[in-house]
């Protein structure tokens, strides 16, 4: 299940966001589902987001955005 980016951008600065990414989480968890929370910009987004369960994540925390021969050389290295 993906977490919109509109709600993980103001997890540090809402309350209400917070607490509807919270249900989110849950809900998901609760049905077995696999979490990722999708516009992850800072480290504290990310400890946030791993404190209320979420298991994967993904935006320009872990990656800018790359070119495919980017892309390619950084598959290749791995």
């Amino acid at each position: 299940l993906k977490v919109d980016r509109k709600l993980t951008q103001d997890i540090t600065g809402s309350a209400r966001d917070r607490i509807v990414v919270r249900g989110v989480i849950d809900m998901a968890r609760s049905l077995g589902l696999t979490v990722i929370a999708e516009g992850v910009e800072t480290p504290e987004q990310l400890d946030l987001l791993a404190k209320e369960g979420c298991q994967y994540y993904q935006g320009f925390l872990c990656a800018e955005p790359l070119t495919l021969p980017e892309l390619i050389a950084l598959v290749e290295q791995a």
